[in-house]
Parts: structure tokens; C-alpha cells; sequence
């Protein structure tokens, strides 16, 4: 059978032939229809839903590890946002009833949400797809796309009610909230805010999640609206929760209004701010009162602590202009949450001997040594004493918790501590509060016991420094006596003092016109309260016969010769006549005699005029005010002799050692019957360079007084040249020279303090009187004195300025060298530089700007070296000896003078800092600080204000006087200012 045929065969019978399929067409067809199921397969898989699970379900199962389920609840925590390696993690809590969930959101999902807005805060509604995390003992969930968050509800309200205070009851509300932030912290939550609205302080979070990619300026003392969800905080503090900044409203503090301080009180419920001097403060009930007045008017702010503390006590007295904001009480007082120090007068230290009780409330500095230390309870209590009195400091325990460790363990018995703060009366005490940790420095040491530096005034300044502790310094007047106490007359002034003060004052030696120091505290301008007495140039009076002493002459301090005529005992005082002038000696002089005359004594006797029974007679009231005068010369004798002796003696002796016995030196000597001491006064004493201990002396020596009344040598023992390290308190009392370098001084009132050393090791040097000696750093001297003993190490005291030679200072000389200014920073030692001086300013000492051909520099300079502005102002042609190592103008010669230009009042400007000029014009105003004054001056072409320190010059002013002043042009706070700084540059016409 043919191929054809049997294909045939193949059909039914009947059926015809049909046309033949192409098979390979059918085979795409089905591979098109496989991909079209498959695909419509993942449309349908996504769009399903996972499911729906309660938290109780699936917390700690296992089964449920990495599976995709929702949750639906309510949000429970403010947002907790993370950043490790540069990425953002978001996570917040889910509750639906049965349980709670963390929901985390991982970078670049966190951050989409949080630029969308879509974060969760507590009390939203929100069913979320995730992914579950299940461990051992957390299980946790994930977003994985926007997509899978839905809002349910939200907290949120565009106008929401204003509250002032806020209660749990009102958890899961939207409300806002309206004050003055009193506390900020910036915690990890975001930024956590303390706001007074008022009636009470409400907490505000602002959530870190808003501050990701949004700034926020908000500090203590603003003003905030704040519209947020209230959330109870650890579940029982309500707290608003901020979640959308937009609405979130911020004045700063520095835009409050300035409301003179006696209207303030007109506007309760206002913030504003208000300007004043500290009148004083307080503490009450947790907060402190803080009082300001502007001259007239007072005003009390209610100043939390924190707030307080920013006020550095050491750097802003009671005389500080300083800015209080807050809001208005109704009780008339402003409730502050800002303080800045405007104008700052520095706090200057006071002894603790002129603190007193009308002082309560004033900020004061001191500084002593701890005698006691105490725990009272969590805070912390001083015994301080400076040598003038002893004082309570009080450290409350906020403040203690502010100071570093390293003060704390300083704080202890013996060392020295200063302490600044606000003084109070504690159960009828003086004490110092200290209420911020910048108001204690523990000095680690203890202070040294050098004499208290007190205010040194006229008679015309007592008045601005009543109450105070004071040096008072006149001419001496006279003397009385009324109801038990001493009275000296000093420039028309009275001053009390103690009978044991009066025995510096020997009236055979200063007189009348005699210049004195009282210390003392003002009790006005016309008393002072002495405590104890100085003369500091004494004029001996001129001898009277007793018969020229008249009751004109009343109280006046007189010196009287004579011979004694009767000698009389009262009840213990005596009665001596002298001629026929009754002399009356209390009972408490009489007693301290150690002479007492008798008949036909011819005497020296020094006291003041009294009236008794409408005649004069002279009391003496110091023992040394009376001598025995001998009518012949004196007679030879020797040492032994001045135990029975009562005339004077001539001696001859060998000089054993010397001390001071103010307001004398002591004399120690022996021959060959024995050894004494006697005193003598300063201008007596050998020169020590010349003739020093174990000189051969010929001294007059008066038994009765115990005193050289002349001296001469007669074989000179030159002081020996010792290295200065090999002084030791062995040599006490022995006269020695130096010849060293000064590597330190120091001037201490009028004397002057050295540290010598040539090489061996270094020794002080103390120079009574020689506060003008012209001494530098570097410099070489010789100097002769004896050895003291000050706190336990030897000294030398330079009694006689003869005896010290300085090596004269070399100006241009041989050994200094020539730089420019651009070779400075490489010089050492002493170098010579010739300049163009281009300005001045101050910075805790005068700097002076010049220039030369290579640059320019800034050089610190001592007043006293500064050219009279006048002759030589900026602009002028310098050379300038500097020391390099020391970075000081060692002295300074004007090359070319250029003098300073004198300019109207009005043409002083700012462009004109540094330059020296010469104003002058009429006083419009004056205003005296305590350590400046400062003038407002005009000459008709503008008001100029010159500020003049106490430093440079103590002068009275008064409006409508003419100055003329030469100083150069500073600023302060925008305001130009002429600051002289030469006395002889201020001239009143």
C-alpha cells in the first residue's frame, strides 16, 4: 500500500480530508497564556491584606518569627529617634488592648516619613503592616514600606484650648499653653522646657524627631506658644507633647519690652523687662528676691536660682547695671526667668571688719583663711577670718554641687578661700550666701599675713564711705577727752580711739601739724570710730615755758620745760606742777610711768590743754611724754651701769644685733660689764653698707626713757657680702649685704618688696618706705640690711635707702641691642627698637601700638613710662628699651614729639580709638563709682564723656567747672570715651 493510501485509512470512514495544522504556532500561544496567569497570580497577592492580629497573639511566638501581619491600636510614646553611622532609626509603641509593641523604622524609611510628616504621636490611631522580630525576651515589629502605616485618628487641633495648668485627667487631649520658659534642657527625647504661665510651670517636649531636619532657637527666659498632646510622663507627670513646630510660637526674651521700673507694676500679667543697680537680695520660699531701683523707684523679681547664678558675684557688684525679664505678678513683683548684666562694676574685696548689718542684701567680696568647716545637712558652712574679724559663709547645696573637685579639697582648715556673694543675717550673725558655684575659689594656700589694704581718704572723702573701714589720713589738730573716750581733731574731723591706740602718738615728738593715719570706721563726715593710730610725719612741737600755756590754747597738743614745784598723788592719779602750770596724769598713765619726778626735776612734759576750774593745765596722757632733762652733760659710764643709773650715759660698746620695735629699731650691744638693748629712732642708725654689727659705737644712752638719744662710730665693721643663698634665720638680727639681681618685685603700700638672687638662691628683700625707688626686673643691686625672719624664712629688712646701690639702667648703652619690630618674637632679654607710637588701650594694663618700617606690635607698658601726651602724643617718634622675656617697656625716650591734637568735644569719634587727644569744655554731669569718675563734658559742639580712675587721679568735680583733659580715645558699648592717664592731663579751671 502506497504511503498515500494508508494515511488515509487513518480518518472514519466517510469523513474528507481536512487541511493539515501548524503545530508550532499552538506551542507560543501556550508560553504567552503561562506568563498572563502568573502575572494576574502577583496582582492578586499583593493586593490581599495581611492579617490582622491582636499583640497578645503573636508577643513571644516563635511560630510568628519574620511574618507579616497588622496591627491595629493606639500610639503610646512620644517617637524615639536614633543615629548611629549617619543613618535615622524611628520607633514608637503600639497598644490594642492586649498588649503592647515597638514599631521600628529604619533609614531611608525614617526619613521619608519624618519629611512627610507622618510620624506617630501618642494618642494617634494607626494600623500598621509589619514585620515581627520574635526573640527570647522582646518581641519587636517593622515598617517596611509607607505604604503599610494608615491614620486612623490623630491627635491634632489648629486652635486648640489655652491652659495654664495641666492635670492627668487631661491625658490624650490636644491643648496649648502660654509662658515664659524658666528651664531648659536639652535631654534625648529632644528639648525639654519648663514653662511659667503664670498660675504654674507646665513641662513642654520638644520631640527630637521634629528637630531632625528643622532648627529651633528657644532659650530660659523666652516667651513660647505651645499647642502639643498631653502625655503623661512615667505615666502620672503630664507633659505637652509638641508634634508640629509650625504651630509651635517663640519671643525671645531680648524682644521683651524695657518698662521703667516704677510702672512695671501697672501691668500684671505682662513679660517685659526692667533695668536697675542691685539693691539687694534675699531668699524666699525656693526662689530669690532680687531687688533693683533706678535711683528712685524699687522693684522686686522673684529669681529662681539658676537664673540667679548666671550673676558672677566676683564680676558684678551692687553698683552693676543689670536687665531682669519676666512676667508681671499681681502681687506687684516680677516673676523673672532672664537676668543679664548690663554694666558691670567690679566687686572689690572688703575686710570683714567692715561688714555690718545695714550692709544685708549688697553683694560682697572677701577672702581669709578657714578656721571652720561643717556639713548642715546637704549643704556646706565656713568660718572664715581675714584678720580683721571673723564671718559665716554659707554654701547651699545647689551651689555645692556646682564646684569641681579639685575646690572642693581645697576647702579646709588653715588654707585660704575667696568667696563673693550676697550678705546676710543669720540668728544675729553676718553671713556671706554664696549661691553660685562662681562665687568660691579655694586658693589651696594659705593667705599670708600681710597688713590689710584699706582705703586711704581725706577728710573731704569720708562721706562717700560711711560705715566703712578706712584708713584716715590729716594733719593733726588737737585733743580732748568726754565721757570716758579719746577724741583727736584731724582736719576738723573727730576721731575716737582707744587709750592704747594713744600711745603712738608722744606728743614730745609729733605736735600739732604732725600728718597722721587713723584706722577706723566712718561713722559719718564728721567721726570716725578709730581702732588705732599712725604718725606717719611727725612735727616735734616747739618747747613752751609754763607760763605760755593760755586756756586760749584748749585742746591743742603742747610741749612744756620746766622745773618741778610740787608732785602729788590723787587717788592713784598724780598732780605734777611744773613752774606753776598743774600737769595731770590719769591713773592709767601714772600707772605705766617709769619715771616720776620730783621736786626740783627739770622735765620735758608733752600732753594737751585742758580747762580745770577756768585755767589751763596740761594732761599727759602717754607714759614716754615726759623726761628729765639734766642740767649738765652727760656722764661716761658703761653698760652695767644702766640697770641703777638716772642720767644719761655715755657709752662705748660693740653692736651686737638689731630689730624693729615700731615705730623703732632696738639696739643690742655690749662691753665688758654686759650686754642691753635700747631703742633709737631711724635717723640715728648707721648706714649698714658703711658700718653694720660688730661695729665699734659711741652712743649717749638715756636709762629712764630705755632709748639712744645720739650715736656715732667710732670703728667701722662694713656689713659683709653674703651669697644670698646662704642666709639662714641663724643670722636674725645681723646686718649683711647682697649683691645680687631682683628677679621679683612688688610694691606694698609705700615700701617696696624684693627677691634677690646671685645665683645661689633667691631671698627676699623688704624696703620700708621704698615704694618710689626706681627698681626693675633683671636689674643688678647692692643693698645692705639685717635679717628678719617673715613666715618662717629669713629676710633682709633695707632700713636705710643709702644703702642700696642700683645698677643704673643702661637706656641705649652697650649691651642692649637694636631689633625691628618684626624681630621681636625671636628676642630675648633687653633690646632697643625706635617706633612710631599709633595708639593706646587698656587690658588689665596699658598697651601701646607702634610701628616701624617692618611692622607693627602691641606693647605692655606701666603708666608711669607713658610720654605727657601734651608734648608727646601717638604719632610721635619712640625709642623703647623692652624686655623681651618679661614681654614689658623697660623705659622710653621720645625720639620726635608730636603733641596731641586738641579737638572740640564734638569731633571725638570712634575712628579716633587709641589716638591721644586734648579736649576741653564745661561739666554737664558727674557720676562717681567707687573706683572711677566719670564727667559728661561739652564746649558747644557735642556732650563727650571722660572717664577718669580713681588710679590716675582722686579729684572732686562739680558741674559747670571747665576741664581740660589729655588722655587718649577709648570705647565703651558704642559710647566714645576720653580716658586721661596722667594726673598732672586733668586740669579744673
Amino acid at each position: 500500500m502506497s504511503g498515500k493510501e494508508g494515511e488515509k485509512k487513518l480518518y472514519y470512514h466517510g469523513l474528507k480530508e481536512q487541511k493539515k495544522l501548524n503545530v508550532s504556532r499552538i506551542k507560543y500561544l501556550s508560553v504567552l497564556l503561562s506568563v498572563i496567569g502568573v502575572a494576574l497570580l502577583l496582582v492578586a497577592a499583593q493586593s490581599a491584606q495581611a492579617p490582622l492580629v491582636r499583640v497578645s497573639d503573636v508577643y513571644g511566638n516563635y511560630l510568628m518569627n519574620y511574618a507579616v501581619v497588622r496591627i491595629n491600636g493606639t500610639v503610646i510614646t512620644v517617637p524615639y529617634v536614633s543615629q548611629t553611622g549617619g543613618k535615622l532609626g524611628l520607633t514608637f509603641t503600639v497598644d490594642d488592648g492586649t498588649g503592647q509593641i515597638d514599631v521600628r523604622v529604619y533609614s531611608p524609611l525614617a526619613d521619608e516619613m519624618i519629611r512627610k510628616g507622618l510620624v506617630p504621636f501618642p494618642g494617634d490611631g494607626v494600623t500598621a503592616e509589619v514585620q515581627l522580630r520574635v526573640r527570647e525576651t522582646y518581641t519587636y515589629s517593622m515598617l517596611q514600606y509607607l505604604g503599610g502605616l494608615h491614620f486612623r485618628s490623630k491627635l491634632h487641633s489648629e486652635n486648640p484650648p489655652l491652659f495654664k495648668s495641666l492635670n492627668a485627667n487631661m491625658s490624650n487631649t490636644y491643648v496649648a499653653v502660654e509662658g515664659i520658659v524658666t528651664k531648659f534642657s536639652n535631654v534625648s527625647s529632644g528639648y525639654l522646657l519648663t514653662v511659667d504661665t503664670g498660675d504654674s510651670q507646665v513641662s513642654v517636649l520638644v520631640p527630637r524627631v521634629l528637630l531632625v531636619f528643622s532648627n529651633l532657637s528657644v532659650k530660659v527666659g523666652d516667651t513660647v506658644y505651645a499647642p502639643g498632646i498631653v502625655y503623661l510622663y512615667k505615666g502620672t507627670s503630664p507633659e505637652i507633647v509638641v508634634r508640629n513646630l509650625s504651630q509651635l510660637s517663640v519671643t525671645p526674651i531680648e524682644e521683651a519690652p524695657v518698662v521703667p521700673i516704677g510702672e512695671a507694676p501697672n501691668y500684671p500679667g505682662m513679660v517685659m523687662a526692667v533695668e536697675g543697680s542691685i539693691a539687694g537680695i534675699s531668699y524666699e520660699n525656693g526662689r530669690y528676691v532680687l531687688t533693683l531701683t533706678d535711683g528712685e523707684d524699687y522693684l522686686d523679681a522673684l529669681v529662681p536660682r539658676d537664673v540667679l547664678a548666671s550673676l558672677n558675684p566676683f564680676n558684678a557688684s551692687s553698683e552693676s547695671t543689670v536687665k531682669v525679664a519676666g512676667r508681671m505678678g499681681s502681687d506687684g513683683r516680677l516673676v523673672a526667668a532672664y537676668l543679664e548684666v548690663v554694666k558691670a562694676v567690679k566687686t572689690e574685696f572688703r575686710p570683714i571688719g567692715v561688714l555690718t548689718p545695714d550692709m544685708r542684701g549688697s553683694i560682697v567680696a572677701v577672702k581669709g583663711n578657714i578656721e571652720e568647716v561643717d556639713r548642715v545637712g546637704s549643704n556646706l558652712k565656713l568660718v572664715i577670718d581675714d584678720g580683721t574679724g571673723r564671718l559665716d559663709v554659707f554654701v547651699p547645696s545647689a551651689t555645692l554641687a556646682e564646684l569641681s573637685n579639685e575646690t572642693k579639697a581645697g576647702l579646709k582648715v588653715g588654707l585660704g578661700v575667696e568667696v563673693a556673694g550676697y550678705l546676710e543675717e543669720y540668728r544675729g550673725k553676718l553671713e556671706v550666701v554664696v549661691y553660685t558655684g562662681e562665687g568660691i575659689r579655694a586658693l589651696g594656700e594659705p593667705l599670708p599675713p600681710e597688713e590689710i589694704e584699706l582705703p586711704k581718704v581725706t577728710a573731704e572723702e569720708l562721706a562717700d564711705y560711711e560705715g566703712q573701714l578706712v584708713d584716715f589720713a590729716g594733719s593733726l589738730e588737737g585733743m580732748t577727752y568726754t565721757n570716758g573716750t579719746y577724741y583727736l581733731t584731724v582736719d576738723g574731723v573727730k576721731a575716737s580711739l582707744p587709750r592704747e591706740a594713744l600711745l603712738n602718738l608722744n606728743p614730745l615728738e609729733a605736735g600739732t601739724g604732725s600728718q597722721v593715719v587713723v584706722r577706723g570706721l566712718v561713722a559719718g563726715d564728721n567721726l570716725v570710730k578709730g581702732e588705732n593710730l599712725t604718725v606717719e610725719v611727725p612735727i616735734a612741737p616747739i618747747p613752751l615755758k609754763p607760763e605760755e600755756v593760755t586756756a586760749e590754747m584748749e585742746g591743742g597738743l603742747v610741749a612744756v620745760i620746766g622745773k618741778v614745784t610740787d608732785v602729788a598723788n590723787l587717788s592713784g592719779n598724780l598732780k605734777i606742777v611744773v613752774g606753776s602750770l598743774p600737769v595731770f596724769v590719769p591713773r592709767s598713765t601714772a600707772s605705766e610711768l617709769t619715771y616720776v619726778p620730783a621736786k626740783g626735776d627739770l622735765v620735758q612734759v608733752g600732753g594737751y590743754v585742758e580747762i580745770y576750774r577756768d585755767k589751763p593745765e596740761v594732761v599727759l596722757f602717754n607714759p614716754a611724754a615726759i623726761e628729765k632733762l639734766q642740767q649738765a652733760g652727760p656722764v661716761e659710764g658703761t653698760v652695767s651701769d644702766l640697770n641703777t643709773a638716772m642720767e644719761p650715759l655715755l657709752l662705748t660698746v660693740t653692736w651686737d644685733s638689731f630689730a624693729y620695735q615700731k615705730p623703732d629699731y632696738a639696739l643690742t650691744f655690749h662691753d665688758s660689764t654686759g650686754s642691753a638693748t635700747l631703742l633709737a629712732e631711724r635717723s640715728l642708725l648707721p648706714n649698714p653698707l658703711k658700718a653694720g654689727t660688730g661695729s665699734t659705737l659711741r652712743l649717749i644712752a638715756d636709762p629712764l626713757s630705755g632709748r639712744i638719744t645720739a650715736l656715732n662710730i667710732t670703728r667701722a665693721k662694713p656689713s659683709p657680702i653674703l651669697k644670698t643663698g646662704s642666709i639662714g634665720l641663724s643670722m636674725k638680727g645681723r646686718t649683711v649685704a647682697l649683691n645680687g639681681t631682683v628677679t621679683e618685685v612688688r610694691v606694698i603700700g609705700k615700701n617696696l618688696k624684693l627677691t634677690l638672687d646671685d645665683g645661689s638662691g633667691g631671698i627676699a628683700v623688704f624696703i620700708p618706705g621704698g615704694a618710689n625707688l626706681s627698681v626693675e626686673k633683671g636689674q643688678r643691686v647692692i643693698i645692705a640690711g639685717y635679717v628678719d625672719e617673715y613666715n618662717g624664712k629669713p629676710e633682709i629688712i633695707a632700713y636705710d635707702l643709702d644703702a642700696i646701690k642700683l645698677e643704673k639702667p643702661s637706656g641705649g648703652a652697650a649691651g642692649i641691642g637694636e631689633v625691628k619690630v618684626s624681630e621681636l618674637s625671636k628676642a630675648t632679654g633687653r633690646v632697643n627698637l625706635t617706633v612710631t607710637w599709633d595708639g593706646l588701650s587698656y587690658d588689665n594694663g596699658y598697651v601701646m601700638k607702634v610701628h616701624d618700617d617692618t611692622g607693627s606690635a602691641e606693647l605692655s607698658v606701666s603708666r608711669e613710662l607713658l610720654p605727657d601726651p601734651r608734648e608727646a602724643g601717638t604719632g610721635s617718634t619712640l625709642r623703647i628699651t623692652y624686655d623681651a622675656d618679661s614681654g614689658e617697656v623697660v623705659s622710653i625716650t621720645v625720639v620726635k614729639a608730636i603733641p596731641a591734637e586738641e579737638l572740640r568735644t564734638g569731633d571725638v569719634t570712634l575712628d579716633l580709638l587709641g589716638t591721644t587727644v586734648v579736649v576741653e569744655g564745661t561739666i554737664k554731669d558727674v557720676y562717681t563709682g567707687k573706683s572711677f569718675t566719670k564727667l559728661t563734658i561739652d564746649d558747644g559742639s557735642g556732650e563727650l564723656v571722660v572717664f577718669i580712675p580713681k588710679s590716675v587721679a582722686q579729684l572732686t568735680f562739680s558741674e559747670g567747672q571747665t576741664v581740660r583733659i589729655a588722655g587718649y580715645v577709648a570705647e565703651y558699648k558704642g559710647t566714645v570715651e576720653v580716658i586721661p592717664y596722667r594726673s598732672d592731663c586733668i586740669e579744673v579751671r
